[in-house]
Parts: C-alpha cells; sequence; structure tokens
C-alpha cells in the first residue's frame, strides 16, 4: 500500500507541476497578446502628449522614471533621442517637485534637434545636437554635469550596434545603486515588431555579459505587467 501511494503522490505532483507551467505559458500569452495590441493600435503610445510635448512612452513606465528619480534623487537626467522633447520637460518637472536643486540639469542629445525640441522653455533643460557616441558630444556632457554620476536614459538609434557603443561610452555616468535605462528592448520579437533585427534588448544581454557590475532590475517594472524598456531597467550593483 504505501507503494501505491507513493505513486499516486507522485502523480499528483507531476500533474500539479504541469498545470502549473500552463497556467504560468497562458498567463505569459495573454500579456504579451495586450502588450502587442497597445503597441500596435494607432493611437495609443504615439498620440501620447506631456502639456502639448510629444512623449512616445507606455504610462507605466513614466510611473517608474517618476519613481527612480524621486528615490535616487539624481544629479541630472541624461537622456539621448530626443525627438520632440516631452520626456526632458517631464524629467525637468520631477526635478521640480522633489526639490531638486537648480544644478541638477536634464541633459537631452540627439543626431538633429527637432524644432519642437527647440520650443522647449525650462531652466534645467540643456540641449546638445550631435551623434550621442562621438568623443565630441561626450566632452560636451562633460562640460555641462554637475557631478559624476546621475540618472541615464538611451532612446536614440535602437540597432545593436549603436546601442551597444552607447552602453560602453554612457555606463560611467552611473553610480552604484542607480540606474541606466535603455528604451524600447520591447523590439525584435519581445514581444513586438518581431522582423526588427537585432537591437536594445540583444545590446543589453551583449553588455551586462561584459559588465557584471550591472544587473537587469526586472523586479522594478514585472509588478505593472508590461514594460516598453523590460530587461532595459539597469541598476548598478558595483
Amino acid at each position: 500500500m504505501a507503494w501505491s501511494r507513493a505513486i499516486v503522490f507522485r502523480s499528483f505532483q507531476q500533474n500539479l507541476v504541469r498545470r502549473l507551467s500552463q497556467a504560468r505559458l497562458a498567463r505569459q500569452v495573454i500579456i504579451d497578446s495586450f502588450h502587442r495590441l497597445w503597441y500596435e493600435a494607432p493611437g495609443t503610445w504615439t498620440k501620447n502628449r506631456y502639456l502639448g510635448y510629444a512623449v512616445s512612452q507606455l504610462p507605466l513606465d513614466l510611473w517608474l522614471y517618476q519613481e527612480i528619480i524621486y528615490d535616487e534623487r539624481p544629479a541630472y537626467v541624461l537622456q539621448t533621442g530626443v525627438w520632440a522633447g516631452g520626456s526632458l520637460l517631464y524629467f525637468a518637472h520631477l526635478l521640480d517637485l522633489i526639490g531638486a536643486p537648480p544644478s541638477a540639469i536634464v541633459i537631452g542629445v540627439d543626431l538633429k534637434l527637432s524644432a519642437e525640441a527647440k520650443t522647449l522653455v525650462h531652466p534645467r533643460i540643456r540641449l546638445i545636437e550631435g551623434d550621442s557616441t562621438a568623443q565630441s558630444t561626450l566632452a560636451e556632457i562633460d562640460k555641462l554635469i554637475p557631478a559624476p554620476h546621475g540618472l541615464v536614459s538611451l532612446d536614440s538609434d535602437h540597432y545593436y550596434g549603436h546601442v551597444l557603443r552607447e552602453l560602453s561610452r554612457y555606463h560611467r555616468f552611473v553610480g552604484v545603486g542607480t540606474h541606466m535605462v535603455v528604451e524600447d528592448t520591447n523590439v525584435n520579437g519581445h514581444p513586438v515588431v518581431p522582423d526588427f533585427g537585432p537591437g536594445p534588448y540583444e545590446a543589453v544581454d551583449e553588455f551586462l555579459r561584459a559588465h557584471p557590475e550591472f544587473e537587469s532590475d526586472e523586479a522594478l517594472w514585472e509588478r505593472n505587467l508590461i514594460s516598453f524598456h523590460r530587461h532595459g531597467w539597469l541598476r548598478r550593483i558595483g
């Protein structure tokens, strides 16, 4: 009888594990399906604006930026890829709200600044036009930053090689315990735009293999179930 009960219990365990695995898979399928639906629908993130300026972001991700800025009190925010400038203005207002000193600036770097971005008026915002990975651009950044470390957001050219070059040049601006965000890691089938080709997600993987002092802070975004920057919320741990 003992061996019979053992067989029944083992069968129960196997069925339970299988059902739990199926439930987790079904949950992820639903989450990814909603992610694709929201991303691909016209008039969702591509139409978002912040105080009149376009900001092509998932609102849940903007909320996470708010949490990071409140918790970490960065000496500055440095973003590559400005487009219309909505994110820069959002960051500047968050620094205002937490009572950051006037020296806490927001630096936006873009290969070609848009006409809309050039109309931004806020005492914290600084704009640099140029290749984000060029030494001349990095020299301009070094002249502007008030401290060695701040919050870094990489949102320019999303192809693998460029993102990896940015990571190699910008990680020095990130202090221990703080974040660097690689945006739009959801492309190339993670889970959207499956035919994009290697992009931010793959560049992050390569960077993390070479830089054990950083980790992907998955817990930060997973509680919201979806993020356009999944796997791209990087935290420096050493």
